[in-house]
């Protein structure tokens, strides 16, 4: 009598686990795009934490439903590589000096790594499409903010600095996000038959790169320079697949689509506030110069980068560390220290790579850089294999554009060390990339599978609980008053900024004591910053 029930209870229960991984990439991605806060005295971390929170939430409650599954792990190369890039993160984060910054930094890892295997078990469920449309309007939103605050929306929660960055906070940001979502978008338009599909794919072109215009994202221009050089080629050598998956006259829409946002960016006035006559000529000039400017600053910052890298060849200096451990083997007139502070300006280097280098080792970057190669080669397998349908076989190669394009933005920017470019880029090659055959099936089983289970809950209930844990430090900290900055430290306790602000009002009204101690913690958080020292000289040295 129950047999007959059996598969359709299967059925059943493998429905709701892909609606809840398709809502979990939702959570992560929608939520990364528009999540913040407006505690100015944090003009990153209001933009970050937010984020950082969703990602949490989505990728615990993925993380779960994965393990949650009955059926065996079938394991691909590629699966094996992140698994390796994963455990070679949690040995460098072991042996921090800053154990907080790696915490939080490997959240950001093992999340973009839950948001990749959710996508690809979506994918088995035939769910791909699902994927590739919330992040596309995950990114049309962020863009749409970014064009809100180019075009004259003053509001509160955007940032002045490095506008027009909308709910990311910064024009680099969402430039990134933009040029990722480009590939996602025309594979959308240019198949979709539905009329919600094709108004999505053509706004958020239209958006997207608008966004990409205004922002002058030299590192974005040029990734998105070499994907349309290499598309170009891809597309004329294989114009029979190209014709059957995208929809008759439906190629016209899109290029129109891709013109107009730049046309558009071009002619309509807007309020940045740019220092040249030409700013967008300017940009182009600059794309590949390295010799001056910004541009020099980076080669410099690369170079002293490596001293990292050749110190701590093996697993680096742990996930996050960079800026705790780069004044130690900068010279003072570094372009990447603060004058005032003695410290790097932003919380990483600008290129993905470089981090990669200097925090987790050489080995990890090897096995990032055969992750990158081990996903573009599968991408292309899988445009050429005609056992795939011409839809799919397009999906490969978009799934593959937004990796290339993130590779590349990621050897001259920050991208896929924050939140929300991390759940963009994995969540799609999960999704839209085939994998190819399995190397090796297994995982736990029985009893064993519910202590996994367990474990993985506290893992993620411990990343969510610390991220908001962070933001509830922020609004604790906006108070301004003493109260509230040490109620601050003790739900934060590995901020620097709230730390040294604890120590510095304390030692101020003669507490010297508990200033001590705040100033002994923030110095053991950034070992070579000078202002805890002051700290601690205003209260004649450290505790004893």
């Amino acid at each position: 009598m129950d047999e007959p029930d059996a598969p359709s209870s299967a059925a059943s229960q493998s429905r709701a686990a892909n609606r809840l991984l398709i809502g979990a990439i939702a959570v992560a991605a929608l939520g990364g795009a528009l999540a913040a806060t407006t505690y100015r005295s944090f003009d990153l971390d209001r933009f970050f934490l937010p984020k950082e929170l969703a990602l949490d939430v989505g990728a615990g409650v993925a993380a779960l439903t994965l393990v949650g599954r009955r059926r065996a792990c079938e394991w691909t190369l590629a699966d094996l590589l992140l698994a390796g890039w994963l455990a070679l993160s949690l040995l460098s984060a072991a042996g921090a000096t800053n154990g907080w910054h790696a915490f939080r930094a490997l959240g950001i890892t093992l999340g973009g790594a839950v948001m990749f295997w959710s996508g690809a078990a979506l994918r088995g469920a035939g769910r791909f499409r699902n994927v590739a449309a919330i992040l596309a309007v995950a990114a049309t939103a962020a863009s749409a903010s970014a064009l809100a605050q180019a075009y004259g929306a003053d509001w509160t929660i955007f940032s002045a600095n490095r506008a027009p960055g909308g709910m990311l906070g910064n024009r680099n940001f969402v430039a990134h996000a933009a040029a990722m979502s480009i590939p996602l978008l025309v594979w959308l338009a240019g198949t979709s038959r539905s009329a919600g599909g094709i108004t999505l794919g053509v706004v958020g072109l239209l958006a997207n790169t608008a966004v990409l215009v205004l922002s002058r994202t030299r590192a974005a221009w040029l990734a998105v320079a070499v994907w349309i050089v290499v598309m170009a080629l891809v597309a004329w050598r294989s114009r029979d697949v190209t014709r059957a998956a995208i929809v008759p006259r439906r190629g016209r829409v899109v290029i129109a689509a891709l013109l107009a946002g730049i046309v558009l960016a071009l002619m309509i006035p807007n309020t940045l506030d740019w220092n040249s006559d030409s700013p967008y000529l300017d940009s182009v000039r600059g794309v590949v110069n390295y010799r001056e400017g910004s541009g020099a600053g980076r080669v410099r910052q690369y170079v002293t980068s490596l001293k990292l890298a050749k110190a701590h060849p093996v697993l680096g200096v742990g996930p996050g560390n960079w800026p705790v451990e780069y004044p130690a083997v900068a010279p003072r007139n570094d372009p990447s220290l603060s004058d005032a502070t003695a410290m790097t300006s932003n919380p990483w280097p600008s290129s993905d790579w470089v981090a990669a280098v200097s925090e987790r080792g050489v080995l990890a970057t090897l096995v990032l850089a055969a992750l990158t190669v081990t996903l573009l080669v599968c991408a292309w397998r899988g445009w050429r294999d005609a056992v795939y349908s011409s839809r799919e076989r397009l999906a490969a190669l978009a799934g593959g554009s937004v990796v290339l394009i993130a590779a590349i933005e990621g050897m001259f920017d920050a991208v896929s060390l924050l939140s929300f470019a991390s759940t963009f880029i994995w969540a799609a090659a999960g999704a839209l990339i085939p994998l190819g055959n399995r190397v090796w099936r297994g995982g736990p089983a029985g009893r064993g599978r519910a202590y996994l289970m367990g474990a993985t809950a506290l893992i993620w209930l411990g990343f969510v609980t610390a991220t908001a844990g962070k933001v509830h430090a922020m609004r604790l900290y906006s108070t301004g008053t003493l109260a509230g900055v040490r109620a601050a430290a003790a739900f934060d306790p590995g901020s620097y900024r709230i730390q040294l602000r604890a120590a510095e009002l304390l030692a101020t009204r003669g507490m010297c004591e508990p200033a001590r101690r705040s100033a002994a913690a923030a110095q053991r958080l950034f070992p070579h910053a000078s202002r805890p020292r002051a700290a601690l000289g205003r209260c004649g040295g450290p505790a004893k």
